[in-house]
């Protein structure tokens, strides 16, 4: 299994203004393949994102009557992922799963992450480590 390294770093971001306080971000980076790729946030959607687009997947919007949803295909691979308030759809052909997009522990959201790259996008997991970086 391939390592994974995630850069998790904190800024203090102020909004410039005397009344606005200053507010702590937590900031992570993807470390796949000796490439920093930033990550929106640490869940399901990132993650896939970042790693599907990083082993050749293209990714793209579909637009519906009832929902606009992202489609990441590969050759013949094609898997669509549909919003469902705090959850996430992934179909492929007439499989489909649904998964929070957020867990408490990222132990648990690094299996259901490999779990979904392993059965639907066809690639190896990952072993995601978290580095906090000061």
């Amino acid at each position: 299994m391939k390592e994974a390294k995630i850069i998790r770093t904190v800024d203090l971001i102020n909004g410039g203004c005397n009344a606005c306080p200053t507010v702590k971000s937590e900031v992570y980076i993807l470390d796949l393949n000796n490439l920093n790729r930033p990550l929106e946030g640490l869940d399901v959607s990132s993650l896939i994102m970042t790693v599907a687009l990083a082993n050749g997947y293209k990714q793209h919007q579909e637009y519906d009557m009832a929902e606009d949803y992202d489609v990441y295909k590969n050759g013949v691979n094609e898997i669509s992922v549909i919003p469902e308030y705090d959850k996430l759809i992934f179909k492929k052909g007439f499989s489909q799963q649904k998964v929070a997009n957020s867990y408490k522990e990222p132990s648990e959201l690094f299996s259901v992450v490999n779990n979904l790259l392993t059965q639907y996008f066809d690639l190896e997991g990952l072993e995601f480590v978290i580095e906090n970086q000061d």
